[in-house]
């Protein structure tokens, strides 16, 4: 009985032997493949660029790019997206262009039923940055509006990304909603290509997303426009300015020298100046600095004196961007009897005065 557990115990040491060799030499296989490969890329990639360069530059001959696809074709895909952020016009038309002529975006539509997540997140890549090109538009159809509903994150993002620099109309009203609804993150890659649209999203989608309703909406919506840095004809901003929610108030705050000017806007303004939250009256007082609103010259004296000296510091240097008003009143604050108060507003003065000199 012993002999023969002893027996099974050796044999499956053995099996268990076997095992570990096989994955150790299918990890050396791997290891010198990938090895290859990169001593090709090293030599490869800067030829292939060469051959792109010179395309680009007007040359119709395609025959090097065809050799270079046989030996190295992971390389070409790198060389053509390395190209993205520094061609645009006809040269990036001509650049997306050899999706077609050599045939790669069909290739590339296979790949995207990949099993293997980062070919298919490659493919959805290189797709999105042809599609700059309308021929490849056309290509590609409904594929990346189809794709905003992918189970992977990336794909949507890179997706909704192309959508938003070369979709249509209703197409770009969908990204900024579904940007709306996702996380930050999402919001921040999305915003910078929305940004070009602005003016019409101020229009078509962002009055709607504020009046939704919904507190998460509201504040994903100003985090976009404030992220935008765009001059947009919003109205009505004075709501938000004074909304319940906190971070509403802040986002609205931020995004108040951005919209249309208007009386409301700045009476709101200057109620913020003594909320009970200080970074509320902080971004409120930058605000004054910055809109020049010199009826909010005692509110920015009664944050002075608040006892907050974050707050007492923003206040000062919107009096200091308010001459001469507002130099006036430092002037006064610093011959005050409170030290504090009357050092701050002595230390505004020096830094600005020299300004006024030259």
């Amino acid at each position: 009985m012993t002999e023969t557990v002893l027996r099974a115990a050796a044999m499956l040491m053995g099996v268990y032997a076997i095992i570990i060799f096989a994955l150790f030499g299918a990890a050396l296989i791997r290891g010198l493949r990938w090895k290859e490969q990169a001593r090709v890329t090293v030599v490869q990639l800067p030829l292939i660029r060469a051959s792109l360069v010179e395309y680009l530059a007007g040359k119709e001959d395609l025959e090097p790019l065809r050799r270079f696809l046989k030996v190295s074709h992971n390389d070409v895909l790198a060389a053509i997206l390395s190209f993205q952020n520094a061609v645009s016009g006809s040269a990036r038309d001509r650049l997306c262009g050899l999706a077609i002529e050599l045939e790669l975006l069909y290739e590339w539509r296979r790949d995207l039923r990949s099993r293997d997540v980062p070919r298919r997140r490659a493919a959805f890549a290189v797709i999105s940055f042809v599609y700059a090109y309308d021929p490849c538009r056309r290509a590609v159809g409904d594929l990346l509006t189809d794709s905003l509903e992918d189970r992977d994150w990336e794909v949507r993002v890179c997706s909704a990304q192309a959508l938003a620099r070369f979709g249509s109309p209703a197409e770009i009203v969908t990204i900024f909603r579904m940007a709306v609804k996702e996380n930050l993150l999402t919001r921040i890659l999305l915003a910078e290509p929305l940004r070009s649209h602005a003016l019409e999203l101020a229009v078509a989608a962002v009055p709607d997303e504020l009046r939704s309703g919904d507190v998460a909406r509201i504040l994903a919506t100003l985090q976009i426009v404030v992220a935008w840095e765009r001059a947009l004809p919003l109205a009505g901003l004075d709501e938000w300015i004074l909304h319940r929610d906190r971070e509403i108030r802040i986002q609205a705050l931020r995004a108040a020298p951005l919209v249309t000017a208007s009386n409301a806007n700045d009476l709101a303004v200057m109620q913020s100046l003594a909320d009970p939250d200080p970074e509320v009256a902080m971004t409120a007082a930058a605000v004054v600095g910055r809109q020049r609103i010199s009826a909010a010259i005692p509110a920015l004296v009664q944050c002075l004196s608040s006892g907050n000296a974050a707050l007492a510091r923003t206040a000062a240097a919107a009096l200091a961007a308010l001459p001469p008003q507002g130099w006036q009143t430092l002037e006064e604050l610093a011959g005050s009897g409170d030290a504090t108060t009357s050092s701050l507003a002595a230390d505004v003065l020096r830094r600005v005065r020299p300004v006024e000199s030259k």
